[in-house]
């Protein structure tokens, strides 16, 4: 594996559950969280719930375009991208937090198996590039990450 799209994996990895410079990895904010605060819409806003699912829906995305789909797709704030969900337990919590370790693990496992190549071939049915998804999907989930922090303090209040 080259260098390049072994770094796109690190970064990955890190800024999933690692130690990143900037913080707490988004699985560690998840962790820290109390399952029964996750429907709290404070302001009006979105609830975690909604944002771990809209981080699952996106990282799908990502693998179904590392899969080849070329027809595959999400209408930005369509249902698709910010599905409505309401979790009932911490099981369902539980349940929710392991879908998204899910697309880690498929994302990761297809990009250990690809040459440095792939980041330069264009996403299928998309006029961008591979390099900027990845990298693109990492800063999503970084912004998000932020929010859901954000989220859980101000459900403390």
């Amino acid at each position: 594996m080259q260098h390049k799209i072994k770094k796109v994996i690190g970064n990955l990895k890190e800024y999933f559950e690692g130690e990143p410079w900037y913080g707490v990895a988004i699985m560690n904010t998840l962790e820290a969280l109390d399952w029964e605060k996750v429907n709290e819409r404070p302001m009006n806003l979105k609830s975690i719930a909604v944002f771990v699912q809209h981080l699952i829906n996106w990282r799908i995305f990502v693998v179904k375009k590392l899969e080849g789909d070329a027809a595959y797709d999400i209408k930005i704030d369509s249902v698709e991208d910010w599905t409505p969900i309401h979790i009932k337990n911490e099981m369902e919590w539980e349940q929710l937090k392991n879908a998204l370790r899910q697309t880690q693990f498929d994302m990761v496992r297809i990009l250990e198996r690809s040459n440095e190549q792939l980041l330069e071939k264009k996403v299928p049915g998309k006029a961008y590039d591979f390099e900027s998804l990845l990298v693109g999907i990492s800063q999503h989930d970084i912004y998000h990450s932020g929010q859901i922090a954000l989220l859980n303090s101000l459900s403390k209040t």
